[in-house]
């Protein structure tokens, strides 16, 4: 049985979902919306499926097994209660709503429907910090004390990312939340107690904030930090770092080819160029799929036909929208921000 795909929206990441799915070879893109006919005309082309400009008239009309919502922030709860009611499963991006409201409301439907909700965090699949949630699941670095995260580019890739009616906000909504999910999910079952927050608009031609520092506590007494910006020159910068008391790890996904991880305590790990498992080891890693989308995908076909327990849910996205939310409430009251 091949899963029977449509996406919502054709853009960068609508075709990587396209992309991702056609690579589990247990798929087929069957129908895709979008607004723009361009993007319609060049997506169907590429992936040969049908195209409409609505996305409520291609999920009322095809026989679908899943669909991937890669559209504005805004529209997210419509397309997923209209999918649930229709027994359709929804991948959705991040966030998963604009609001918690809205991200219950999908929650329920869901549920009620008996359909899968996935929270499209791909960050969290990323092979290198697959590696470091092994690494601290199996205590290479003895008690954590501080993880932090750090994603900065040029600025978003649509405009739409810019306007708050369809986003929500700004990088804080786009590019914080993925650190704010990856570090829940290395720490799980840990969860955010207070956050405290500095968000702020560089550019003052920007709508929205672009720049941003959030200070997070968990209820095992480690301290995290999330730092996103809009405002970087020179690429994309993506780069995850974890200190305990016996050990440290570095991850870089956008340059290098290794990790770079201190332990005392000793490591299964294949070193380069070191004789001992302690100290300074260079991890060698697989760059293919450096991203994390293909995997995620390749999870949430598994999760659908082998019946393999989801390692995210739209319960993880209610959570790293409620941490968001709760930064800018701390961004704007200056204030440390209780989570319950």
């Amino acid at each position: 049985m091949k899963l029977r795909v449509a996406i919502v929206g054709g853009g960068f990441a609508g075709t990587l979902h396209a992309q991702g799915w056609l690579a589990t070879n247990r798929a087929e893109i069957v129908a895709m919306a979008a607004p723009s006919k361009a993007t319609r005309d060049s997506f169907s082309s590429t992936f040969n499926c049908k195209a409409y400009e609505s996305a409520v008239e291609m999920i009322n009309t095809e026989k679908l097994d899943v669909i991937s919502l890669t559209l504005p922030n805004l529209y997210h709860k419509e397309l997923t209660l209209l999918a649930a009611s229709k027994g359709i499963n929804v991948v959705c991006e991040k966030p998963l709503a604009i609001n918690l409201d809205d991200a219950r409301q999908m929650i329920d439907a869901a549920k009620l429907a008996d359909i899968k909700l996935f929270y499209a965090e791909q960050i969290i699949f990323a092979p290198r910090y697959q590696k470091v949630k092994e690494l601290i699941d199996n205590k290479s670095f003895g008690q954590i004390v501080h993880i932090s995260h750090r994603e900065r580019h040029g600025g978003p890739h649509a405009k739409w990312f810019r306007d708050k009616s369809l986003s929500g906000g700004g990088v804080t909504m786009d590019m914080a939340i993925h650190g704010i999910g990856l570090i829940s999910y290395l720490l799980k079952p840990a969860k955010v107690t207070h956050v405290y927050a500095r968000i702020i608009t560089v550019d003052k031609s920007s709508p929205v904030d672009d720049h941003c520092l959030i200070t997070l506590e968990f209820d095992n007494n480690v301290l995290a930090t999330v730092d996103a910006s809009w405002v970087s020159p020179g690429g994309v910068d993506d780069v995850l770092e974890v200190l305990g008391r016996d050990g440290y790890v570095r991850a870089d996904l956008a340059r290098g080819q290794t990790l770079d991880l201190y332990t005392l305590v000793g490591s299964n790990e294949t070193a380069e160029k070191v004789e001992t498992n302690k100290g300074w080891l260079k991890v060698p890693h697989e760059e293919a799929r450096a991203w994390g989308w293909f995997a995620e995908i390749e999870h949430f076909t598994s999760v659908l036909l082998d019946g393999v327990s989801p390692i995210i849910t739209g319960e993880d996205g209610y959570q790293a929208l409620k941490v968001a939310i709760a930064a800018y409430e701390s961004a704007k009251t200056h204030q440390r921000i209780t989570v319950n």
